[in-house]
């Protein structure tokens, strides 16, 4: 029998999600990566940096968000939701896990890559302390408000739902 989907779905969107925002923010991890293993040197370290992310930064978004569908739809076909008929008939189901994973996801991808990346490559030496990232912060609170609001939603119709359910 399957599981229903509101059992384990949390801890499921926290992994989907952070996967989604660290494959996105790959371009800026190697060459940090790179400079901490001694491999490449600052300059070519920044040089690659800048194409990775300058030329490629889509590639990697584009290869998060095709991680992310690839898991959100292994984790459906888990659950029994096999079949287009099933998957109508839970559509809000999956509407509503799928929108809170893109959501923290991109709260994620923002944090990490715009936040964490940025100060950790000024400290290994990267000359990124030129960029403005002041707008990340605000962004990823909003990023992250917004999941918190569609995972509070989700809960409360769950509830709802259970509550309908259990009446005589």
């Amino acid at each position: 029998m399957p599981h229903s989907t509101e059992s384990g779905d949390s801890e499921r969107v926290w992994v989907f999600s952070a996967i989604f925002g660290l494959v996105a923010g790959l371009c800026c991890l190697t060459p940090i990566v790179l400079v901490l293993l001694g491999v490449a040197t600052i300059s070519a370290a920044n040089s690659l940096g800048n194409i990775l992310y300058g030329e490629y930064r889509w590639a990697f978004r584009a290869a998060a968000l095709a991680s992310l569908v690839a898991a959100i739809v292994v984790h459906f076909r888990r659950r029994g939701i096999c079949t287009l008929d099933e998957a109508r008939r839970r559509r809000n189901a999956i509407l509503n896990f799928s929108v809170l994973a893109l959501i923290l996801g991109i709260g994620i991808y923002i944090f990490w890559t715009y936040i964490i990346l940025h100060y950790w490559g000024i400290a290994v030496g990267l000359p990124w302390s030129g960029y403005d990232e002041s707008w990340a912060t605000p962004a990823a609170i909003l990023a992250f408000s917004s999941a918190l609001l569609v995972y509070m939603a989700r809960r409360f119709s769950a509830r709802r739902r259970e509550a309908v359910r259990s009446r005589p």
